[in-house]
């Protein structure tokens, strides 16, 4: 299973690279470019998305992964954004997510679990990292 993480800072990626399950295998894009290129030559199985404060098109990702066949589940997150609809994604359909930090880390653990299962594959998070509601902010 691959998993693309689109995030120019790759904060993110290291982070999920401890998360994920290790045999997903993590790819990563730096810019909205390289991810829709990404999307549109070589479909990654999930995509988790880190929004930025700009005016890239995030609708039309949010379309590539929906008009996949199967449908691309994308997990969107951002520091800027406090939803979907004030990100310009409008709403989102079940193969969807959205997480505004700051959050726990257990939130992202389950939002990843959930991406995985959607994705059509059930490995389990990995272990060893606390899910409990004291879990430190991402």
């Amino acid at each position: 299973m691959r998993l693309l993480i689109l995030d120019g800072s790759r904060v993110l990626h290291s982070l999920i690279r401890r998360l994920a399950p290790a045999e997903v295998e993590i790819e990563g894009a730096l810019t909205f470019e390289e991810a829709a290129a990404s999307f549109r030559d070589d479909p990654p199985d999930a995509a988790i998305v880190n929004l930025t404060a700009s005016d890239l098109p995030w609708r039309e990702l949010k379309r590539l992964c929906q008009v996949h066949e199967p449908p691309i589940p994308v997990l969107f997150e951002s520091c800027v954004y406090a939803s979907s609809d004030e990100a310009g994604l409008g709403s989102l359909d079940e193969s969807a997510g959205f997480l505004a930090k700051p959050y726990h880390l257990a939130d992202l653990q389950n939002a990843i679990e959930r991406l995985l299962l959607l994705a059509g594959s059930a490995p389990a998070v990995r272990s060893g990292h606390s899910s409990a509601p004291t879990s430190p902010k991402a």
